[in-house]
């Protein structure tokens, strides 16, 4: 039995005053912590993101990084 079924299996229990308190002890809970939306990445929007930054492509397959010649500039 995962959290939310205990919860609602105690809360079914309580008479409605105190259940009206529960529901306002969640309320207090959700907004000091609000829930982010984890939606997963979709191939859709990988494409929207590749087709964003595709200009700025470049090959750096012969790149070479020289530190001293960069501590010269």
């Amino acid at each position: 039995m995962n959290t939310a079924e205990l919860i609602y299996q105690e809360a079914k229990t309580l008479p409605d005053h105190l259940g009206a308190e529960v529901l306002d002890f969640i309320g207090f809970l959700k907004s000091r912590h609000p829930i982010v939306d984890e939606t997963p990445v979709t191939d859709q929007k990988i494409d929207e993101l590749e087709a964003l930054f595709a200009p700025f492509r470049r090959d750096l397959s012969g790149f070479r990084f020289d530190r001293e010649e960069a501590n010269e500039r």
